[in-house]
């Protein structure tokens, strides 16, 4: 039986020959990646063959040859690396003899828009970012409360996922309170995919965890704010950034969030004006702008915390809660890190986050807290960099 058994190994390995050449028969073949997004003319990805013969064994003298299916849309040499020519997707074939394996490759060509008007959305690729500019020097991002859940984008398989309920909904609340105050409408960017697909408020490697197609959405995100920053800038010099979020904590308050720590909080007022916590803080610009000391435009009645303490929302730091003790407390994340004042740049900014009860879980609560923080944001910008609306 033993001689039987070796026979029959011997002779399967003899039919995997290849004319007595040696090379084994090839009988699957796999590309990887099995998609990918390439976005802009030019832009390059190698795509790798891998071949195994009958007993799943890898082949490793298999040299593939590479086409694709649409040269209008893309190329490919003979080593798998393909470069982006045209909008579209596209079949990449790996071919080993007989046996043949593909990849789909889709070319992304971004619109170019010449000048972003005033109340019109504009979307990203498959509409999973959108951006519609205004004409106040307030922009407001939301980076958690979509619910999108393509496909194409794996789910993230560490980092944070749960969902900002009804964050976009306050923030178009919001933005309807300030159209209605002032005439005027802030700029909104809103992701739209669920936090299970892509976190816009982490670096890119956490935030998209590999995925080319959650990379161009974070991409998308972050170069919307920037763009509604630069407009600000160029219009006003200066202005302010709000990144909206919702919080589950027990004490029902706005978490406003400067960049500095609950046990930065806990200093007092003497020691937060004595220097370096506003050049550590997201509110640096508009620092360096007022009259008023740094722990008076943090915490004291014209802070943004103390004007919306004063209109009936609960927040910390302000006067009645100039900090968050040891109760939990976001200080601010990447966003308002990366487009607050803090680095570089005039428009300051913080990282709000709001409780579900009484501000985010209804049409009208939502709607109370926007005519709020409208006055609120109105009278903070007009106390410390002395305009608003134009």
């Amino acid at each position: 039986m033993r001689r039987l058994l070796w026979a029959l190994g011997l002779a399967v390995l003899s039919c995997g020959g290849d004319g007595g050449t040696g090379l084994a028969t090839v009988v699957s073949v796999e590309v990887a990646p099995g998609s990918w997004l390439a976005v802009g003319v030019g832009d390059t990805v190698r795509f790798r063959a891998s071949a195994v013969d009958a007993l799943q064994r890898p082949v490793a003298d298999a040299h593939p040859t590479w086409t694709v299916d649409d040269t209008a849309i893309a190329s490919v040499d003979d080593a798998g690396l393909a470069t982006a020519r045209g909008a579209g997707v596209t079949r990449v074939v790996a071919r080993v003899g007989e046996v043949a394996a593909d990849a789909l490759l889709e070319v992304y060509l971004p619109p170019e828009v010449d000048s972003y008007q005033p109340g019109v959305p504009y979307l990203g690729r498959r509409g999973y970012v959108e951006y519609v500019p205004g004409t106040l020097p307030l922009v407001i991002s939301v980076p958690h409360g979509g619910d999108l859940e393509p496909a194409e984008i794996p789910d993230r398989t560490y980092g944070e996922t749960v969902t900002d309920s009804w964050t976009r909904e306050t923030a178009q609340a919001v933005r309807e309170a300030f159209v209605e105050r002032t005439g005027r409408a802030p700029h909104v960017v809103v992701s739209h995919l669920r936090r299970t697909k892509l976190d816009p408020n982490r670096e890119i490697v956490e935030a998209a965890q590999g995925s080319p197609f959650a990379e161009n959405a974070w991409n998308e995100f972050q170069g919307f704010i920037d763009i509604a920053e630069a407009t600000v800038e160029d219009g006003f010099g200066s202005g302010f950034y709000i990144d909206l979020h919702g919080h589950g904590h027990e004490i029902l308050r706005a978490e406003l969030g400067y960049l500095l720590s609950a046990n930065d909080l806990d200093r007092s007022d003497d020691v937060l004006d004595a220097g370096g916590y506003a050049e550590r803080s997201s509110l640096r610009a508009i620092a360096g702008a007022t009259d008023a000391s740094f722990s008076e435009l943090l915490r004291g009645e014209t802070s943004l915390g103390g004007l919306l303490a004063a209109r009936g929302v609960a927040a910390v730091p302000s006067p009645p809660d100039p900090s968050p003790g040891t109760a939990p407390y976001f200080t601010g994340g990447y966003d308002v890190d990366r487009h607050g004042s803090r680095v570089s740049g005039a428009v300051s900014g913080v990282q709000m986050e709001l409780p579900r009860a009484g501000i985010r879980d209804t049409d009208e609560n939502r709607r109370a807290f926007g005519r709020a923080l409208a006055q609120a944001v109105q009278a903070f910008m007009t106390a410390h960099w002395g305009f608003f609306a134009p």
